[in-house]
């Protein structure tokens, strides 16, 4: 449940970073839809479609969305049904440490993207300070159903390593968003306590470093001509 729970969001931290004049999305790992169709309502005329390799979680995304494909990222030619599209915006949240890949998939990303289109890329933060004590003072690397050290992730994310993964393939990164986190899970007192105490300092490098759970990068494209 708490696994559904984390990947079936509206994911508010994702909605305010994409431009208010993006009128086609293309969201990656679409899950049931709920992202995308948070998009849809903020946008007069938006069109969001949808990319989900679990079968029956794009049946539901299917009834909010105006298009859904079921398709693995990790295939070579996994955008091929778009490839006379332009996108105004793509979304890939928590998405590309689960590929094999993903510098291909971005460089797939950039055919089907829109002069100056934007990238909205959320990953979770593996120097987070919950690694630390899981690796380095218990010893283990967790397996978990959801989070940090969710089962099916392939690759971990730094802030810096998200960012050169970027601009090696192009983007130029223009805003980062920090979700703070004191625990593995963010609800509880004390971690509301420390998120009023901390949010207006998330840019500090200490806070910034090993208090992000998971950071959000807006980027956009070079302009193909």
């Amino acid at each position: 449940m708490d696994r559904l729970q984390a990947y079936t969001t509206s994911r508010p931290d994702i909605c305010a970073m994409v431009p208010e004049n993006a009128l086609l999305i293309l969201d990656l790992g679409c899950s049931d839809g709920s992202l995308g169709a948070a998009l849809k309502q903020m946008g007069k005329n938006r069109r969001v479609y949808g990319i989900e390799l679990s079968s029956e979680l794009a049946c539901i995304a299917e009834s909010r969305l105006d298009m859904v494909i079921v398709e693995d990222l990790n295939h070579e030619n996994c955008l091929a049904k778009f490839a006379d599209e332009r996108f105004d915006c793509v979304v890939a949240a928590d998405v590309l440490e689960h590929l094999v890949a993903p510098e291909r998939l971005l460089a797939q990303i950039t055919n089907i993207m829109a002069d100056n289109a934007t990238l909205i890329v959320s990953l979770p933060n593996i120097r987070h300070h919950s690694a630390f004590t899981s690796i380095y003072l218990a010893g283990r690397f967790p397996r978990r159903d959801r989070g940090i050290f969710d089962y099916n992730h392939l690759r971990w994310f730094t802030l810096k390593d998200a960012r050169y993964l970027l601009q090696s393939a192009g983007f130029t990164i223009e805003a980062e968003h920090y979700t703070l986190r004191v625990g593995d899970k963010g609800s509880g007192l004390i971690n509301k306590i420390a998120l009023r105490t901390l949010s207006p300092i998330a840019s500090f490098a200490p806070v910034r470093e090993f208090m992000t759970y998971q950071f959000v990068l807006r980027a956009h494209n070079k302009c193909h001509g």
